[in-house]
């Protein structure tokens, strides 16, 4: 029930008054007793205020014309207690309802014994039995009754005893006041019990509607509690002037603002983008005017940052029993399906680039064979002529010419094996700080005088499983690589160093391990590349060279980091440099003694008697006049049976078994085993113009085995024969 209606809800001076009298207790506690507390102020205020038009009159008459002066000064002194009650703000309820009680019982009694039935004294007790009934509770109310009762009797008493004054005057005055009383306590009954009445129901109401205040505000706590526990979902709210007037943990989280900094602001002024306002902004006044609902749809948005958060965004609208509108928006953070779709297209990119490069390795592989035993007559030929003819000779030049033309197509070969991962290798222990100090005189001499060269590495052995050769391949072309980026000059730094990486690391293919690794760095100073040349340098055929560049450099590099366990990273900035990051497994020092990988390779001459087997009749032939060149007894056969035949013939005379991998009917590895059986002290190499796959299907490519990749130069068939011939033999 609202009271309001008594006062102007914007008058002043009633709040203050209520502010001033009433307990602080009642205006901030139940209220059911704030309601009680206002029955009073009321009652009070009319008897403070509206009184003296009622004392000033009674004073005239009783103590003018009746000079009744007691009972003026007790209406005197019953006015007063009534302002007393009025202003003490420290009484409680019931000390303030009991006062009030005894002041108008006392001054009705008084009245009544004074003046009869021609007094007010009726009045003051009926008001009395309300004002009780109306605070306490029905059954004070009849005990305001039943006093009521006594009072009555004992007037009625004094009449039959001719006490009293006015009922002298009156005819029949006993049977006057029973019948006057009757119907008085009649009037009572009925009005105490009405508002005693009245008095319960408005408590059970009161105790309704707090009871659903408190279940309201529960569930409300629960439902915060719910909106600010859900991580992933933010709820923010808005009124009809796009102020924020909710906003959940969530939404701190998701949009960086703490929900003290947006209470009052705008929407627009926090999470939109500048091209998007404006229509965001008519898409929600035509919801508040129009009911034109927002549809769910994804949004990009800005957080405090004004970084963009992808969101999937729901809205909801409602009203409350005001018609105020109020409209919710619910976004749920699209962050991790943007990571993950982008994680998809990077690794689809990298399956397509792994399908392009498994389709030119299996080109390469299938045409390597038959090209690299082309190319051993071009290059052994021609290095032979070249050596026989006079520098003078304008012959010898353009040998030389076929020759150097030969090792390029060779080397061509191998890049396209080397990223396609079918290179064979010849893995051994090696000191990475060894390999790149022993190749910083070659890396001087290709690059440009104007390039300030450094090399760093730290004072230690790096031990690592690799193929010094293919080592030596990745440094020469990341060299290469960053002296092309500084065609006007600038700085190359070379670093060794070790580090541990305690969990994966994303490189730009795939995922680098956790452990221990060496590594090899090629800084420069150059111009640096974007993020999409970047991601696209390791692809076979990709050049920023134009037709100057192969797009195998970089393949090349890569590939051969693969084969050995490792990977590589790339940063880059532009007009800045760019930083090529090779990670090789680093061994422990107990696993492997490192070897010597510094030796160059020097052209032999020997004495020895080899037995050559090689079923292409232009290597066979080229290689065995090389190595009569060299001093060499040699004797050939095309297969393993004609190779058989000429042991069982010569018998122990050949000193060491040159055979191809891959022959007719029985390999090299067969061969070896057969001729072991004769010859125990026999040694061999193996030759192959295979792919590494294929030489494995073999059994040969094990380690400590020794291995000559197809083709060759007379100067590394003659260096090898005579390592081989002059150290262990070699398993088969």
């Amino acid at each position: 029930m609202d009271f309001q209606y008594y006062f102007s809800p914007d008058s002043w001076i009633r709040r203050k008054i209520e502010q001033n009298i009433s307990p602080s207790s009642a205006l901030e506690g139940d209220p059911f007793v704030l309601w009680q507390e206002r029955i009073l102020y009321i009652t009070c205020f009319l008897g403070v205020f509206v009184g003296p038009f009622a004392l000033v009159p009674s004073v005239w008459w009783l103590f003018l014309q009746e000079g009744l002066t007691h009972v003026i000064i007790f209406d005197i002194a019953i006015y007063l207690s009534i302002v007393v009650i009025f202003l003490w703000k420290g009484l409680s309820l019931r000390v303030r309802a009991a006062s009030i009680f005894f002041v108008c019982y006392v001054l009705g009694t008084i009245l009544l014994i004074n003046l009869g039935p021609m007094g007010a004294g009726y009045i003051w007790l009926l008001g009395a039995s309300i004002l009780i009934s109306n605070v306490y509770s029905l059954k004070a109310a009849l005990y305001s009754l039943l006093c009521n009762v006594a009072i009555l009797m004992c007037i009625a008493g004094a009449i039959a005893a001719d006490q009293l004054e006015w009922a002298r005057q009156l005819e029949k005055p006993l049977q006057l006041w029973l019948v006057l009383g009757s119907n008085f306590l009649m009037v009572n009954i009925v009005v105490s019990i009405f508002f005693a009445l009245i008095l319960k129901s408005l408590r059970e109401t009161f105790q309704k509607e707090k009871q659903m205040r408190i279940d309201l505000e529960e569930s409300e706590n629960r439902l915060r509690a719910v909106f600010d526990s859900v991580e992933s979902v933010s709820i923010q709210g808005y009124n009809k002037e796009r102020q924020v007037i909710y906003w959940n943990k969530a939404s701190e989280k998701l949009y960086g603002y703490r929900a003290e900094e947006v209470m009052g602001r705008r929407l627009e002024e926090l999470i939109f983008s500048e091209a998007m306002r404006k229509d965001a902004v008519a898409d929600i006044q035509a919801w508040y005017e129009d009911d034109i609902a927002i549809p769910a749809a994804e949004l990009e948005l800005r957080n405090k940052f004004a970084d963009a958060v992808y969101v999937f965004s729901s809205h909801v609208m409602t009203t409350d029993r005001r018609g105020e509108k109020t409209m919710f928006c619910i976004d749920i953070d699209l962050s991790p399906l943007k990571q993950i779709e982008k994680e998809k297209v990077q690794y689809e990119a990298q399956y397509r680039q792994a399908q392009k490069m498994e389709s030119i390795g299996r080109l390469a592989g299938g045409v390597a064979h038959d090209l690299n035993n082309l190319l051993v007559p071009v290059i052994g030929y021609s290095e032979m002529l070249a050596n026989d003819s006079c520098e003078a000779d304008a012959r010898a030049r353009f040998l030389n010419n076929i020759y150097e033309a030969g090792l390029k197509a060779r080397n061509l070969v191998r890049q396209l094996l080397v990223f396609s991962r079918k290179q064979p290798i010849q893995m051994k222990t090696v000191d990475l700080v060894a390999v790149v100090a022993g190749f910083e005189k070659f890396i001087r001499r290709i690059i440009q005088e104007n390039i300030d060269l450094q090399m760093v590495a730290e004072d230690t052995a790096m031990p690592i499983y690799a193929d010094s050769n293919q080592i030596e391949q990745v440094l020469m072309n990341l060299s290469i690589n960053a002296a092309d980026a500084m065609p006007s000059g600038g700085r190359l730094i070379v670093r060794v160093k070790k580090e541990g990486i305690d969990m994966p690391r994303k490189m730009i293919q795939g995922d680098l391990p956790a452990g221990e690794y060496a590594v090899l760095s090629v800084e420069d100073s150059g111009v640096g590349m974007d993020d999409e040349t970047r991601f696209k340098i390791f692809e076979p055929f990709f050049s920023t060279k134009g037709t100057e560049g192969t797009g195998l450099g970089l393949a090349t590099v890569y590939g051969i980091v693969q084969q050995h366990g490792g990977n590589i990273e790339v940063t880059s900035v532009l007009e800045e440099g760019s930083v090529f990051t090779v990670y090789l497994p680093l061994l422990d020092n107990e696993e492997k003694d490192v070897q010597d990988v510094a030796a160059d390779d020097i052209e032999s001459y020997g004495q020895e008697t080899i037995l050559l087997v090689e079923d292409n009749e232009h290597v066979r032939e080229l290689t065995r006049a090389i190595l009569q060149s060299q001093g060499y007894s040699v004797l050939s056969a095309r297969n393993g049976d004609e190779a058989l035949a000429l042991i069982q013939r010569e018998g122990a005379v050949a000193d060491l078994l040159l055979a191809d991998v891959i022959m007719p009917e029985m390999n090299g590895s067969e061969l070896y085993q057969k001729a072991l059986e004769i010859c125990p002290e026999l040694k061999v190499m193996y030759m192959s113009g295979y792919t590494n796959n294929v030489i494995s299907q073999h059994g040969i490519l094990d380690q400590g085995l020794n291995f000559i990749n197809k083709p060759f130069t007379k100067k590394e068939l003659t260096a090898k024969i005579s390592s081989v011939l002059s150290g262990q033999r070699g398993n088969a």
